[in-house]
């Protein structure tokens, strides 16, 4: 059973959302694997609720629990919106063993939020139509199966409300995810 935790750094909810859904799936293009995920949280507010008061100031909408609550939920997908993906490897090489122990760097700078909206890995849907870049992705095996724990951090640009700058952080620890088979994508 898929398990894990996203936490979006100096939001309103230190101790992060659970997942309610994570998906890893794999894909031949050409002779590459490349490698999708979609996740979704629960309600931001499913585990603690915020009281605010009426009128409560915030620096700014990501310190704001009733701006994440507007919104419910998350969700991060390469499939969902768009055909994005990142690559993970050969596909003559593509095994639990060589997975084990990867760590891939997807998106990084530079980068132009203004543009090459379709080109990027992921889409997000967070406190709108967000932008999610600089991905770091860490594959670790779960001794005796074909399991994978995965560490991935990424940076945010409120994109929806005209902020391009990836300011904000997020963490996602998934454990106990199923190694992936290949299915024929673009040739």
């Amino acid at each position: 059973m898929t398990s894990g935790r996203i936490t979006f750094l100096d939001n309103p909810w230190p101790e992060g959302h659970a997942l309610k859904q994570f998906r890893w799936s794999a894909e031949r293009r050409g002779g590459d694997v490349w490698f999708h995920f979609h996740l979704e949280t629960e309600n931001y507010d499913a585990e603690r609720d915020i009281e605010e008061e009426e009128d409560e100031d915030h620096p700014s909408a990501w310190e704001a629990p009733g701006v994440w609550c507007n919104y419910g939920s998350c969700t991060v997908s390469s499939d969902q919106w768009h055909r994005g993906g990142f690559r993970g490897g050969s596909l003559a090489q593509f095994a639990p063993g060589t997975v084990d122990g990867l760590s891939l760097h997807v998106d990084g700078p530079p980068y132009d939020l203004t543009e090459d909206y379709e080109a990027r890995a992921f889409h997000v849907y967070l406190l709108g139509h967000d932008s999610v870049v600089d991905h770091t992705i860490a594959f670790s095996r779960v001794e005796g199966t074909e399991l994978f724990d995965i560490t991935w951090e990424g940076k945010i640009a409120l994109t929806y409300v005209g902020n391009f700058e990836p300011k904000h952080g997020f963490l996602a620890e998934i454990k106990g995810v199923p190694f992936p088979t290949v299915t024929e994508g673009a040739l």
